[in-house]
This record gives C-alpha cells, structure tokens and sequence, in this order.
C-alpha cells in the first residue's frame, strides 16, 4: 500500500510539472494565449487546404447540384461566422 501511494505522488507530480511546462510560454509572454485550434481561424490550418466540416459539405452540396464553387467565398473561412447554406431544405 505504501508503495501505491508514492507512485500515486510521483504520478501526480509528473503530470503537474507536464502541465506547469506547457504552459509557461503563455504565463510568461506579455501577449501569451493559448494557440487557435479552430480550424476555420487557424492559419496554418488553412494555409494546409484543411477546411472545417461546414464548408467541405456547401461544396459537395454545389458540386452535387452543378454549381460554381469559390471555397474562399463559403462561410468565410468559416471565421466564427455561422453556415447556413447548404443545409437540408
């Protein structure tokens, strides 16, 4: 039992220290924040091509139906703005 409790401790400190690491970046920098994961408002994401699931369907619905498609003009980039075309009708 003891032997389980000071696993448990040095786990707990472990996964502590994991934490208190990962984020002194953004503890320390004056403009520090957590890194963008929404793939609409990701840069990186879209520079890959990686668009979200709301503006992959609008160009399948387009596709589907024979019309032209400008994924730049979809949702925005889906930058926080809500989709509502292509929806089911």
């Amino acid at each position: 039992m003891q032997t389980f409790i000071i696993m448990l401790l040095i786990a707990i400190a472990l996964v502590g220290f994991s934490v208190l690491a990962l984020s002194i970046s953004i503890l320390i920098r004056k403009k520090g924040k957590f890194p963008e994961t929404e793939v609409g408002k990701n840069s990186n994401m879209r520079r890959l091509g990686i668009r979200c699931t709301k503006q992959e369907e609008i160009i399948r619905w387009r596709q589907l139906r024979g019309e032209a498609v400008n994924p730049e003009d979809i949702c925005s980039g889906c930058s926080g703005e809500e989709c509502t075309e292509g929806q089911k009708e």
